[in-house]
């Protein structure tokens, strides 16, 4: 039989609790809460880099850039990027890199794409679409496209000016 014994001072305990106490303090401190789960830039906007882990917080990163958006995505969907970039995805990419994204570190994987039915966009057209691509809850690509003929697609920081003709 082993017997291990220990001398314990008064001091010595009491500089272990309030120890512990400091360390579960910091922690409460500094743990996210749901106030703090975005990034926000000082005009409201969320940081594109913030996780994104529902649904809730996808439609409120894109209304946070001004998008009324229906709140239920039109279709999500899992998508492969290319592993090798064609002069359409270089220039999808030089839109990302506009708005703080790059989407060349992720060529030849998988993500899934959220696309997003817009209520109104400024200029009055309709069936414009917002598209958030996603890998492991990170926003990873994002633009505000039209399919229509004279169609465009911008980067989802980019907002257009009001039609005036109204």
């Amino acid at each position: 039989m082993i017997v291990f014994a220990a001398k314990v001072s008064v001091k010595k305990v009491v500089a272990g609790v309030l120890a512990v106490g400091a360390v579960v303090l910091g922690v409460t401190l500094l743990a996210p809460t749901a106030d703090t789960m975005h990034a926000q830039t000082a005009s409201g906007e969320i940081d594109l880099n913030s996780k994104l882990k529902n649904n809730e917080q996808r439609v409120a990163l894109l209304e946070s850039y001004g998008w009324k958006v229906n709140p239920e995505p039109r279709s999500e969907r899992e998508v492969q990027i290319p592993k090798t970039f064609d002069d359409t995805y270089q220039a999808y990419n030089a839109i990302q890199l506009g708005q703080g994204l790059d989407l060349a570190p992720y060529q030849g994987k998988r993500a899934t794409l959220y696309t997003y039915e817009l209520t109104e966009y400024p200029t009055g057209e309709e069936g414009v679409i917002a598209n958030l691509l996603i890998r492991r809850n990170q926003l990873i690509a994002a633009d505000i496209s039209s399919a229509e003929s004279n169609g465009f697609v911008h980067g989802i920081t980019e907002m257009p000016e009001t039609d005036s003709a109204e």
